[in-house]
């Protein structure tokens, strides 16, 4: 059997006893039996692909955690579940104040403005748990709906605390730009051509696009466009956020388009630290 298949069938099958115990067609026993009877089986042939497909990573990787992003960065619930994890770990930081910035990092925060959506859904995710914990009669299938409810209301909260907690990043070297758990670029510093203020009402999502110059354009932006444009010399690999579940796809791009929270202030970092590399970027204002 293919091991990627595995976790779907388990899911499948989870889904069917829960359905069959919610109806009462099986009780609570019978529904347990059944679960250990196809679950046990299929976690050992989960667990055994796993294992075989690290330890070929593990011969090729320099470090385990090498070989646990490579095993992962190939399928695409390990990439679902790493991705889960990493929004539950924002929601956790946030709460404990524990913003995840390496010590001696400069920061440049992107959160302002784009927080409404996510707040909006916030509310609505928690007024849905107790409608529907409120008007569905039956136990069983109530209390799966509330599990279910509180697990994406701390998926969403998780989400908007990404935005936070994960700002973008000046350290080693290197410009390193996140949406959230997402690395979308690192970007040498001694790269960075021009740095400037460049106000940009559009695109509002974030994209990677042709630009005009005849290269590629990343563009990071807030619901009313971008605030900072960057220019670099050499083109560097660059991706944006798509489904938990799906493998990010680089491309190269020449100019970064930012939403910033202050964008004065990161002109003068970016700028800053680019001339600490010995450079000299040009820094200036597009209207």
């Amino acid at each position: 059997m293919n091991s990627r298949l595995v976790p779907l069938i388990a899911l499948v099958v989870v889904v069917i006893d829960a359905v069959l115990l919610a109806t009462g067609v099986i009780g609570p026993a019978t529904a347990f039996a059944l679960f250990l009877a196809v679950e046990v089986p299929l976690a050992a042939i989960a667990v055994t692909g796993y294992v075989r497909r690290y330890r070929v990573h593990r011969a090729d990787a320099r470090t385990l955690a090498d070989a646990v992003r490579a095993l992962a960065a190939e399928d695409p619930y390990l990439r679902l579940i790493g991705t889960e994890a990493r929004t539950l770990a924002s929601l956790a930081r946030w709460v404990t104040r524990r913003p995840d910035v390496p010590d001696g990092a400069a920061t440049l925060g992107y959160s302002r403005g784009t927080l409404g959506i996510p707040v909006a859904m916030a509310v609505a995710a928690a007024i849905e748990l107790i409608a529907v914990h409120l008007l569905v009669p039956w136990p069983e299938v109530r209390l799966v709906l509330d599990l279910l409810g509180i697990y994406g209301l701390l998926f969403v909260l998780g989400w908007l605390a990404g935005r936070i907690v994960r700002p973008h990043l000046i350290e080693g070297g290197e410009l390193v730009l996140r949406s959230g758990t997402h690395v979308c670029a690192r970007v040498p510093l001694d790269a960075i051509a021009t740095v400037r203020r460049d106000r940009r009402l559009s695109p509002t999502s974030a994209e990677i696009t042709t630009d005009a110059s005849g290269g590629n354009a990343l563009t990071l932006a807030g619901p009313d466009g971008t605030t900072l444009g960057i220019e670099l010399d050499r083109p560097v690999p660059a991706s944006v956020p798509g489904f938990a579940w799906s493998a990010p796809s680089p491309r190269e791009v020449t100019v970064l388009r930012l939403h910033v929270d202050d964008p004065d202030a990161a002109l003068r970092a970016i700028t800053e630290a680019v001339a600490g590399t010995g450079a000299k970027p040009r820094a200036g204002y597009a209207p």
